[in-house]
């Protein structure tokens, strides 16, 4: 007795099929006791068990059903997210297929029907998740690849699709992060707005456009370094970023709107623990890059909402934390240049010296006065430890750093008590022998 021929008619999808292991496809002849059946690892011949035979697929098409009602027969409104594993569905396309060729005025595609049921959301959902298993992903993807033609064809913009997989529905206050990155549908809605672009270049339009109208700059902000740090995600949100980043330099958007935009003019003394500060410093980099005649904007556009003490201590806190460190001697390096290089700070200790040499009675202390100013030995000498290392600041920071260890001497601090203002580098430990030499040489 022959066996059904229910899969006689070939079609990508059941073609998908045969990499879906542990499913058998009914052949149009039987199976001898000694045919040889070979089962890799890498591809599993499957086929998908049926008790539909081609006798009741050719009465259903004689009597006139359509591929919904033989939808409902088969019962796949009830597969839920488990459609694409289920084999009826191969049933469902191979009746399809004869119903196009029997009727071809009346042709349909299998994503319409299963949309009909399902809706473009949860078909989205369900066939973004079956491109994750190894047994139903290639017939996922002709799946999504039909989707988005379908799409195509009815003419629905990336703003259409968008609302149709409800990826507009969110949070409505604006300084909580959207959850839009954990949608089903985001990855379907990319791949479908690049589809429209190649296909309407008239039309062409990003990610950015569509998304900056729905959330604020530090909401997007805030959304893309969330999702950044989820590796299902990175990959999107660093292209959107990289949208808005390009978007604010092509507008000359300057890092002192930025910053506000961000809010970051009311961070207070905690801007170095807030992510909006680590992004915002890139986008000022990139400004100032891209606009190499302007000014590098990280120290004017701080001092313009901290003075050089207050944001001092908050550089020494800053470092003191491993999540803060690295960006915090960034920017502490920074305010050092920006006093060393000041053309009146030379002007200034030429006075103090002038100054000195000429009250005998009354003697100014210019690295006691930076002493004071920056928050203490250890934060001054940190200062002063990475402007030595830069080759315009070297050598009068060298200056100070021997104004330091008189200094030092003078107060008569121990070399234990010196070494707690140090830290563990190469320069550290030539300054530290440097001071241990002069102090043996004193007491």
């Amino acid at each position: 007795m022959a066996t059904p021929d229910i899969l006689a008619f070939a079609d990508p999808y059941t073609e998908a099929l045969h990499d879906v292991p542990g499913v058998r496809l009914l052949r149009a002849h039987k199976l001898t006791d000694n045919e040889e059946r070979t089962t890799g690892a890498a591809a599993i011949e499957s086929m998908v068990k049926s008790t539909i035979t081609t006798e009741q697929l050719e009465a259903w098409l004689k009597r006139g059903d359509t591929v919904d009602d033989v939808f409902k027969a088969l019962h796949l409104q009830k597969a839920g997210d488990a459609l694409l594993d289920n084999p009826q569905l191969c049933v469902l396309i191979n009746y399809m297929n004869r119903f196009n060729t029997a009727n071809p005025t009346k042709k349909t595609n299998v994503v319409a029907a299963l949309t009909a049921h399902y809706g473009d959301q949860r078909l989205t959902k369900i066939i973004e998740a079956a491109t994750k298993s190894p047994t139903s992903s290639k017939m996922a993807k002709h799946f999504q690849t039909e989707q988005v033609q379908r799409w195509l064809t009815d003419k629905k913009t990336p703003e259409d699709v968008f609302g149709l997989l409800k990826l507009n529905k969110f949070w409505p206050l604006s300084w909580i992060s959207s959850d839009l990155f954990n949608k089903p549908g985001l990855t379907t809605w990319i791949r479908y707005l690049d589809d429209f672009n190649e296909a309407n270049p008239e039309q062409k339009t990003t990610l950015l456009s569509i998304l900056s109208a729905r959330y604020s700059d530090k909401t997007l902000v805030n959304m893309l370094i969330e999702a950044n740090n989820v590796r299902s995600t990175s990959t999107i949100a660093k292209r959107i970023q990289a949208e808005q980043t390009r978007f604010w330099l092509d507008n000359k958007v300057a890092p002192a709107d930025i910053f506000k935009t961000l809010n970051l003019n009311k961070a207070g003394d905690n801007i170095f623990e807030n992510p909006l500060f680590s992004a915002w410093i890139n986008y000022a980099d990139d400004f100032h890059l891209m606009h190499s005649d302007t000014q590098l904007a990280t120290m004017p556009t701080l001092l313009t909402h901290y003075n050089d003490r207050k944001l001092s201590s908050m550089i020494m806190a800053a470092v003191e934390i491993p999540s803060t460190k690295t960006l915090a001697e960034r920017v502490q390096s920074e305010l050092t240049n920006k006093l060393l290089e000041n053309p009146l700070f030379p002007v200034w200790t030429k006075y103090v010296a002038y100054y000195n040499s000429m009250n005998f009675k009354t003697k100014y202390d210019l690295i006691a006065t930076l002493t004071y100013y920056y928050g203490g030995d250890r934060e001054l000498t940190k200062m002063l430890m990475a402007a030595v290392k830069e080759p315009n600041t070297n050598k009068l920071a060298t200056e100070l750093q021997d104004l330091q260890i008189a200094r030092w001497i003078s107060k008569k601090f121990s070399p234990a008590q010196v070494s707690t203002f140090l830290g563990a580098d190469n320069a550290s430990s030539i300054l530290y022998k440097r001071y241990v030499a002069t102090y043996n040489g004193q007491y």
